[in-house]
């Protein structure tokens, strides 16, 4: 599924910062969720394709790339893992918290285009909580935890073409 990003309200009004970095043209991710089986957890994770990409295009909101812009870098991610033990499972040791997934980055000059994969780990996420938050009390079914795993796979992309 490939979403071309087109510039809505709120990406307009950020979109008129400085740009600093490489240009963007489309944000694709794709991600097969139905591993999942961490039912309460798989309710919150529904949407995270969408999320990810919603993540990236507010981040990168000053460098998308207009209609008229000529070549600009694309940006695919496919999340191909996502491990989501319960607390529980945690504490016994038997199970982890984990994103992972392959970035692809197409830039304009082929020479400079990035391949990696990127896993996000719960042991990653302090710093993405609010302030004061008990990281040991985040569970995978909780907002604030999808929330954090959304902004720190998204902030590691987006800091590549800063």
């Amino acid at each position: 599924m490939t979403h071309l990003i087109r510039t809505t309200a709120l990406v307009t009004a950020i979109a008129t910062a400085a740009v600093a970095g490489s240009k963007v043209s489309e944000i694709d991710v794709t991600a097969d969720l139905s591993a999942i089986e961490n039912y309460p957890a798989a309710a919150v994770w529904t949407s995270l394709e969408t999320d990810l990409e919603t993540a990236l295009a507010e981040r990168l909101a000053g460098q998308i790339a207009g209609k008229d812009a000529g070549e600009a870098a694309e940006i695919h991610v496919e999340i191909d893992s996502v491990m989501l033990a319960s607390n529980f499972e945690q504490a016994l040791g038997v199970g982890e918290w984990m994103l992972k997934g392959d970035v692809d980055i197409d830039m304009p000059d082929a020479s400079k285009d990035m391949r990696y994969d990127l896993t996000v780990s719960a042991d990653q996420l302090s710093a993405y909580y609010p302030e004061g938050t008990d990281p040991a009390t985040a569970t995978v079914d909780s907002e604030m935890f999808y929330t954090a795993v959304i902004d720190a796979f998204a902030g590691n992309i987006a800091s590549k073409l800063k």
